[in-house]
């Protein structure tokens, strides 16, 4: 990495302490370093704080996913206003006993911190989102604020059934919940994820060059026969 290169990125985007621990601790790559800090202006553009502490949950897709913090999943007034069946749990601590039992609850039982292995969940709450999309299911994910947990679920979800980049879901999905913010360690995981499904031919470049599209709105449904 050259020195212009690591001069512009602290100057413009990250201070020298993130800097240093995305190389040293988080072994960022430079590739992955320019894509953190084009995440980072697009935070900085875009996020929001105002909406912290909203008694509704966020809209991701209409009558389908919803995105917020674990007040909302303790209402059970509230999810049976809006319809909702399933969550996803990101805390490091169940729900209570009465929403496990009326609720299909999946619990994903994490520590909000960089060093978390999140991208070894990305498949089951992929499919366990995507079952819920299929069976025409409301889904409310959710972590202790809707800040970095569960915002990283959603992007994962957006990114591998809408075919669509990190950076595109993310601007989406602060315009939808404009508090989202995956820790640094998660951003980087979720930037090697993008890799993955480039790789895999689940991202396709060539669409997603094209700016004018916004793959979110039309969900290309791969054949899941095999989901229950």
């Amino acid at each position: 990495m050259t020195d212009e290169l690591i001069n512009l990125l602290i100057t413009e985007y990250i201070d020298i302490w993130t800097f240093e621990h995305l190389i040293n601790d988080l072994q960022a790559t430079e590739e992955e370093m320019i894509y953190f800090a084009k995440l980072m202006k697009l935070i900085k553009q875009k996020r929001n704080l105002s909406g912290k502490f909203d008694y509704y949950p966020s809209v991701v897709i209409d009558d389908f996913l919803y995105h917020g913090a674990i007040n909302h999943a303790k209402n059970l007034n509230l999810l049976k206003d809006l319809d909702i069946r399933y969550i996803i749990n990101t805390c490091h601590v169940p729900l209570g006993e009465e929403i496990i039992k009326n609720f299909n609850v999946l619990w994903i039982n994490m520590q909000d911190d960089e060093d978390v292995n999140i991208n070894q969940h990305f498949e089951k709450t992929n499919e366990f989102l995507f079952s819920c999309k299929e069976k025409k299911e409301k889904v409310l994910v959710h972590c202790q604020m809707g800040i970095s947990r569960s915002s990283s679920i959603v992007l994962a979800y957006l990114m591998k059934y809408h075919h669509d980049t990190l950076m595109k879901a993310y601007d989406f999905l602060l315009d939808r919940r404009p508090i989202s913010c995956p820790n640094r360690g998660f951003l980087i995981q979720l930037i090697r994820y993008e890799k993955e499904l480039r790789n895999s031919g689940e991202i396709d470049k060539q669409k997603n060059n094209d700016d004018k599209q916004n793959p979110i709105k039309i969900l290309d449904i791969p054949n899941t026969s095999n989901i229950e």
